[in-house]
């Protein structure tokens, strides 16, 4: 079974995300994809990855950071 603290925290990764992807896409309107499932172009990518990096990072300390948490509790259960 997952974590809760983890279930919880991808849905609020999810959430940021989101956010951020529709901040995206106003700043973008040139990029119909969103409207019509249409995927995006190559360079439409990388702007998006270089858009969401400061985003994407954090996320990612943040669940390293949580699996270290939840790690350590399993080491300490363990050794009980």
């Amino acid at each position: 079974m997952m974590d809760p603290r983890r279930i919880e925290l991808n849905r609020k990764h999810s959430r940021e995300m989101g956010l951020l992807f529709s901040q995206f896409v106003e700043a973008h309107p040139e990029i119909e994809f969103a409207v019509n499932d249409a995927e995006m172009t190559a360079e439409q990518d990388a702007e998006w990855t270089a858009f969401s990096a400061e985003l994407f990072a954090r996320h990612q300390a943040e669940r390293e950071a949580l699996a270290d948490v939840i790690e350590a509790e399993q080491r300490q259960r363990d050794a009980r």
